[in-house]
C-alpha cells in the first residue's frame, strides 16, 4: 500500500508539474489591421509585413532603439571612408540561423544581391542603386563600395526589409517558397502562416541579444477597427493598434493600457499629374481652397492626428513647418468659385462634372475622401468615393490610373525616405505621376552629400516647389502612434513607425 501511495503521489505531483507547466507558457496576441503581403524581405512592401519579419529577421545595423541612430546589430562593428563611398563591417561570431545555418559574410552578401537583382522586382532595390560593389574577403568582413556618397545608406541596411537571409537555405527553397517559410537570426521563429486567421512565431532560445521571455506571438489580422476594439476588451487580445478614437477612450475607462507617441505615419490627398483638369494647378488650387481642412481634421482624427502641412514630419531634417503652414492655402469658398468658373469658362472643367476619389477602406481616409466629395458637391462637381481591396487598388495608383487619391505614408526619420520614392518619375511609388526637373534634382542631391544643413536646404528647396507652388499633393495630418494593451503585458511601447519590436538590447517585452 505504500508502494502504491508513493507512485500516487508522483504521479500527482508530475501531472501537476505538466499542467503549470503547459499554463506557465506566455502567448502574446497581438492584432493587426492588414495581413503583411510578404515575409520575404526581399519581397516587404509595408509596415504590417515590417513589423513582423523585424522579429524574425536581424539586419547588419539596428534602428529599434533610436530612429536616429545606427546601433551594432549583426555587425558589431563598421567604419565608412573619408569619401562615404566605402562601407567596411565586422560581423559578429558564433550567430546561428534557425535553422541551425552558421551567419557568415557569404549571407550578408546574398541577401543584399537579391534585393538589388532586377528579377525579384524588390520593392527595396531603389534604396540600394548606389551599391557598386560587395565583397567578403573573409567569413566575417563585408565591404561595400558606392558609386556616390549615399546619406541614408545605414538606414536602407537597418531597415527590416534588409533582414538578413541564409544563403544555402533561401537558393535551396527558392525566393516564393522561402517567403512562406522565413528563416532568420531573430528573436522569434517563424512556426505558422494561416491566411486571414494568424501568423505564429516561437521563441528562438538561442537568441544572441537577449532570450525572449515570450514564448509564442499570434499575429492575427484584424482589418475592422471595432472588431480589435472588441476583441481587446474581451480578453481575445494582448496588443492592438489603429483603433477608433472612441474605442481607444473607452478602453482607457475599461482599464487597459494606452500608450502614445508622434508617430511617423501621414495622410495626405493626391492629384493625377497628367489628367485634366487635375493636372491643371487651378483645379488643385481651387479644391485646396474649397474644403476647411482645419475644421475637418479634429473632425476626422479626434486627438490621433495633427494637421500637416508638409511631407517631411516635424522634427525630421528638413522640416519647414513654419514656411509650409505660412503658404498653405487657407478655406475661401469664394476664391474656389472663380477659380472652378475660370476653368469651366476655358472648357478644362466639363459641366455637371464627375470623377472618382480613391482610398484604402480604413475609416479615416475614407472620410477625407468623404469630405472632399461633399464639399465639391457645392460647386457643381460630382465625385463617387470608391475604398477597393488594397490588392485592387495598390495596381491602380501604381499605374497613375486614379485621378485623385486619400492615401499615407510612414517611414523612418530621414527625408530621402519621406520624398524619394513619392516625387521622382520614375518612381512606382509616384501615384501623382508628378515630375519637375528642379524637384528630381534636389532629392537626387540630397542623397549625395552628408553635410545637413545643405541637405535640409534641398529637401525644403523641392517640398516648396511640389507642395506650395505646384499644390501636386494636400497634406492632411501626421497621425501619432498609439497602442492598447492589457495591463498583463510589460516593456511594449509603441513604435513612431508603427513596428512591434519584442525583444532589443534595451528591451525583452513580457506577459503576467
Amino acid at each position: 500500500m505504500r508502494k502504491i501511495a508513493i507512485i500516487l503521489a508522483t504521479l500527482l505531483l508530475t501531472t501537476t508539474i505538466l499542467v503549470n507547466g503547459a499554463a506557465a507558457e506566455k502567448i502574446l496576441r497581438i492584432g493587426i489591421a492588414k495581413e503583411p503581403a510578404s515575409l520575404n524581405p526581399v519581397f516587404i512592401h509595408g509596415v504590417y509585413g515590417e513589423s513582423v519579419a523585424g522579429n524574425i529577421f536581424d539586419t547588419l545595423v539596428s534602428f529599434k532603439e533610436s530612429a536616429k541612430e545606427a546601433a551594432p546589430l549583426l555587425a558589431e562593428s563598421w567604419t565608412i571612408s573619408k569619401d562615404g563611398k566605402v562601407y567596411t563591417f565586422k560581423l559578429r561570431k558564433g550567430i546561428k540561423f534557425h535553422n541551425g545555418d552558421n551567419f557568415t559574410a557569404s549571407d550578408v552578401k546574398f541577401t543584399l544581391e537579391a534585393i538589388m537583382d532586377e528579377k525579384n522586382a524588390s520593392p527595396s532595390a531603389q534604396f540600394f542603386k548606389p551599391v557598386q560593389t560587395i565583397e567578403t574577403p573573409d567569413d566575417f568582413t563585408v565591404v561595400i563600395t558606392l558609386t556616390d556618397p549615399y546619406a541614408p545608406f545605414l538606414l536602407a541596411l537597418g531597415s527590416h526589409t534588409a533582414g538578413i537571409m541564409p544563403k544555402a537555405a533561401t537558393m535551396a527553397m527558392g525566393m516564393d517558397k522561402f517567403d512562406r517559410a522565413p528563416i532568420g537570426t531573430g528573436p522569434f521563429k517563424f512556426a505558422e502562416w494561416s491566411p486571414d486567421d494568424k501568423i505564429v512565431l516561437t521563441k528562438n532560445n538561442d537568441y544572441f541579444v537577449a532570450t525572449p521571455n515570450i514564448d509564442k506571438v499570434i499575429f492575427r489580422p484584424i482589418p475592422k477597427p471595432e472588431t480589435m476594439a472588441a476583441e481587446l476588451l474581451s480578453g481575445g487580445l494582448d496588443v492592438g493598434s489603429e483603433l477608433l478614437p472612441q474605442d481607444v477612450s473607452r478602453m482607457q475607462e475599461e482599464g487597459l493600457s494606452v500608450k502614445s507617441v508622434p508617430g511617423l505615419t501621414s495622410r495626405y490627398l493626391g492629384f493625377n499629374a497628367k489628367r485634366k483638369p487635375f493636372s491643371d494647378l487651378r483645379f488643385r488650387q481651387a479644391v485646396y481652397h474649397a474644403i476647411p481642412f482645419d475644421q475637418a481634421i479634429p473632425g476626422i482624427f479626434r486627438n490621433d492626428g495633427d494637421r500637416a502641412y508638409s511631407w517631411i514630419p516635424v522634427g525630421v531634417l528638413g522640416d519647414d513647418v513654419d514656411y509650409m503652414k505660412k503658404h498653405t492655402l487657407p478655406y475661401n469658398p469664394a476664391q474656389a468659385k472663380a477659380l472652378f468658373a475660370e476653368l469651366r469658362n476655358e472648357g478644362i472643367l466639363p459641366e455637371n462634372f464627375e470623377f472618382t476619389i480613391y482610398s484604402p477602406q480604413d475609416p479615416q481616409r475614407k472620410k477625407i475622401a468623404t469630405v472632399v466629395s461633399t464639399q465639391l458637391r457645392q460647386y457643381g462637381i460630382t465625385v463617387k468615393v470608391e475604398t477597393p481591396e488594397w490588392a485592387t487598388l495598390f495596381p491602380m495608383l501604381k499605374a497613375g490610373q486614379c485621378d485623385m487619391y486619400a492615401m499615407g505614408w510612414g517611414s523612418v526619420p530621414d527625408p530621402d525616405r519621406w520624398t524619394y520614392k513619392i516625387f521622382i518619375p520614375e518612381s512606382n511609388m509616384n501615384f501623382s505621376q508628378y515630375s519637375d526637373p528642379m524637384v528630381t534634382e534636389a532629392l537626387k542631391k540630397g542623397r549625395t552629400i552628408s553635410d545637413p544643413v545643405l541637405r535640409a536646404k534641398l529637401y525644403q528647396t523641392a517640398m516648396r516647389k511640389a507642395l506650395v507652388e505646384d499644390y501636386i499633393h494636400i497634406p492632411i495630418a501626421f497621425l501619432k502612434t498609439t497602442i492598447v494593451t492589457s495591463t498583463k503585458v510589460q516593456g511594449l511601447d509603441p513604435s513612431p513607425q508603427r513596428y512591434i519590436h519584442l525583444v532589443t538590447a534595451k528591451r525583452n517585452v513580457d506577459i503576467k
